[in-house]
């Protein structure tokens, strides 16, 4: 990252945009960084940290680059990617639902990308800050309470935070950089015999998937992948988790404990039992059972889409 004094660094009337993004699981939004990718000598596959912070009685987010494996460490870890041609970069979910001063007060249930927030960038020591502006269309930014949380912060926000604030950096399943469900990580981590922590388990799921250790392409079934929404069952060969992937994450520099390693496998097992079962079919029940699956973020062209718990439609 630069390190100049606080400043501007975009053209004058070029903003960024607050935009969806579907190539994580773990974020709902991305805040587009092309016109700063140069400056911050950043690309596509990189890894950053968010925090945020405050700017003239608004809140801030602030980014920095960290290396690929201190990614395990970090609060909010994401990886830059590249979309409609676009360098974005995932915003944690928390810190856009969090009351400012804690975050930007948004409710991601309502929010209109067809009037995206948008963002000034900042130089700020080390890092780029991101300070939210106005809407597209010409609305200023406000921060409004959450429904029905009164003034108070998003709950899973506010616990993140203060895990943050008390020095435990570990980063919860609600913000980590992988495809699955808290519910479904925190089953497992309450289901395992061993005193595992739960920051081990975390660092292997974000590793395989920030690393793309597996992709719908390296899918041995008869069947294609399954693909609902913005996730695809990929199911490898027998014993692929201890024959191949520990070997892969440790080549990535991730410290890989036997045990740690059981449990992200039970994770993405349950996980993509999860996802079959939300469609109703059984035309993967024998193939789940004779492989080993793993929950990518990334798509296939054989999708189905779950509007509702227990219906779903092929695409």
């Amino acid at each position: 990252m630069s390190i100049n004094p606080t400043g501007t660094i975009l053209d004058d009337e070029r903003l960024l945009e607050l935009r969806e993004t579907e190539t994580t699981a773990a974020s709902e939004l991305a805040l587009e960084l092309t016109p700063v990718a140069e400056f911050m000598d950043a690309e596509s596959g990189d890894h950053v940290d968010w925090g945020i912070d405050e700017y003239e009685d608004e809140p801030m987010l602030v980014v920095s680059g960290i290396p690929d494996e201190q990614t395990a460490d970090a609060p909010y870890p994401r990886q830059l990617r590249e979309e409609d041609g676009e360098i974005v970069a995932p915003v944690p979910d928390p810190l856009v639902r969090a009351e400012p001063p804690e975050g930007l007060g948004l409710d991601l249930d309502t929010y209109d990308a067809a009037r995206p927030l948008l963002f000034d960038a900042i130089t700020a020591a080390e890092t780029i800050g991101f300070v939210p502006v106005r809407f597209d269309d010409g609305e200023p930014y406000r921060a409004e309470p959450l429904p029905g949380v009164a003034d108070d912060s998003d709950p899973v926000a506010e616990e993140t935070i203060a895990r943050e604030r008390e020095g435990d950096p570990t980063p919860r399943p609600e913000t980590m950089d992988a495809p699955i469900d808290p519910v479904v990580f925190d089953g497992v981590m309450a289901d395992v015999a061993n005193d595992i922590p739960e920051s081990a388990v975390v660092g292997i799921l974000e590793a395989i998937e920030t690393h793309g250790l597996v992709g719908t392409g390296e899918h041995v079934a008869g069947k294609p992948p399954l693909s609902v929404d913005d996730r695809a069952v990929v199911l490898l060969e027998a014993d692929a988790w201890t024959d191949r992937l520990g070997s892969e994450l440790e080549a990535n520099d991730v410290t890989v404990d036997a045990d740690a390693l059981e449990a992200a496998r039970e994770v993405h097992e349950r996980q993509a039992t999860r996802l079959l079962d939300a469609v109703e079919t059984d035309e993967y029940t024998d193939l789940e059972a004779a492989y080993e699956a793993v929950v990518t973020a990334e798509r296939d062209t054989d999708e189905w889409e779950v509007s509702e718990p227990g219906t779903a439609d092929r695409r």
